[in-house]
């Protein structure tokens, strides 16, 4: 029964977040951007999920971050971040170092990058598919919908998002428009 209830909850879990990225991608979640220090939020889940890294004996720290304040929605924000650092200290081996940056330049650019063992470069692209997950993640209970989810929230926000190779590792990069 415990199973059957496991489950169930797993599979309402899919159902909100393929609900939820229907709702961003419609752009409904609109009605909630304002003014945000995205700098600010980014401290703060770095300083919230440091010590669940540290727990999972790898290191979770702030890079470079420049002051920025975009037009948002806090919540998606935060579970955009959320998200990559849940991620990469799920897949990623003890012993590793997973780095937030924000760089404000000619475009703002907010990373995530890991020294992990990366994902494939024919993969890359893949991730940010509904219900993809590598085959090395399959035996995982993730639905695949996590990095979706993270695409549709960079798009709404008017960012473009990429995975790239870390040497070693993967860097998950979101480019911003021009600073206003």
């Amino acid at each position: 029964m415990e199973e059957a209830l496991a489950e169930c909850d797993q599979i309402n879990a899919t159902f909100d977040a393929l609900l939820r990225i229907s709702q961003i991608e419609a752009g409904v979640r609109k009605l909630h951007f304002q003014p945000l220090a995205l700098d600010q939020l980014l401290l703060n889940v770095v300083e919230t999920y440091a010590d669940v890294a540290e727990d999972n004996r790898q290191s979770l720290t702030a890079g470079q971050i420049d002051a920025a304040t975009i037009h948002g929605d806090k919540n998606l924000l935060k579970q955009k971040l959320v998200n990559l650092i849940e991620n990469a200290i799920a897949h990623c081996p003890t012993c590793t170092a997973i780095t937030v940056a924000l760089v404000r330049g000619e475009q703002g650019l907010l990373k995530v990058a890991n020294h992990g063992p990366g994902i494939p470069e024919n993969e890359r692209e893949n991730v940010f598919r509904r219900l993809y997950r590598l085959d090395k993640s399959r035996s995982t209970s993730s639905s695949g919908l996590g990095l979706s989810l993270v695409r549709a929230i960079a798009y709404l926000h008017g960012a473009t998002v990429s995975a790239a190779n870390n040497r070693p590792g993967t860097v998950i990069t979101f480019k911003f428009g021009p600073p206003a």
